[in-house]
C-alpha cells in the first residue's frame, strides 16, 4: 500500500510480471493522481474481448436506468391474453379435424387453459405492456 504524492490518498501499485512497470490503481474514487517524478498518471479500465457483449449489457443497464415509458406488447396486442393453441379459443380439446364435445360423459374441457380458450400472455406476463428495455419478444 502506497500513498499519492499529490493527494496524500492510499493506493495500490501492482507489479506486471512480464515488464518492469508498474500501475497504480487508486483505492478511492480518484481518477487522476501524480506520481513521484510529478508526471500526470491517469487511471483507466480496461475491456479485454473475454467481455462478450459487454456494449450491449452497458446500454442496457442505460436504459433501464432511464425507465422510459412502456411499450404496447406485440404478442398479444395489449390484451394481456392470448388465445390457447391447443383448443383454439374454444374451450374444447380438438384433436386433429374433431372437437371432442360430443360425448356428455365425458369431460372434454380443455385442460391447459381450464376451458376458458385463452391464456395469460407469457411475453408480458398479462399486464399488456413490455419494459422497452427487452426489446421486442421471441417469433415462435
Amino acid at each position: 500500500m502506497s500513498r499519492c504524492v499529490y493527494c496524500s490518498t492510499a493506493s495500490a501499485v501492482i507489479h506486471k510480471s512480464l515488464s518492469k512497470s508498474s500501475t497504480q490503481f487508486p483505492i478511492p474514487k480518484n481518477a487522476v493522481t501524480v506520481n513521484r517524478n510529478s508526471r500526470l498518471r491517469v487511471h483507466v479500465s480496461m475491456v479485454d474481448s473475454s467481455s462478450s457483449d459487454f456494449a450491449k449489457r452497458i446500454e442496457r443497464a442505460w436504459l433501464i436506468s432511464k425507465q422510459p415509458r412502456p411499450i404496447v406488447c406485440s404478442s398479444c396486442d395489449s390484451k394481456g391474453h392470448i388465445e390457447c393453441k391447443w383448443c383454439a379459443g374454444t374451450g374444447f380439446f380438438i384433436i386433429g379435424d374433431n372437437m371432442l364435445c360430443e360425448v356428455p360423459s365425458r369431460n372434454t374441457t380443455c385442460i391447459i387453459c381450464t376451458g376458458k380458450g385463452s391464456m395469460c400472455c407469457s411475453d408480458c406476463q398479462g399486464t399488456g405492456f413490455r419494459a422497452k428495455w427487452l426489446g421486442e419478444p421471441p417469433t415462435s
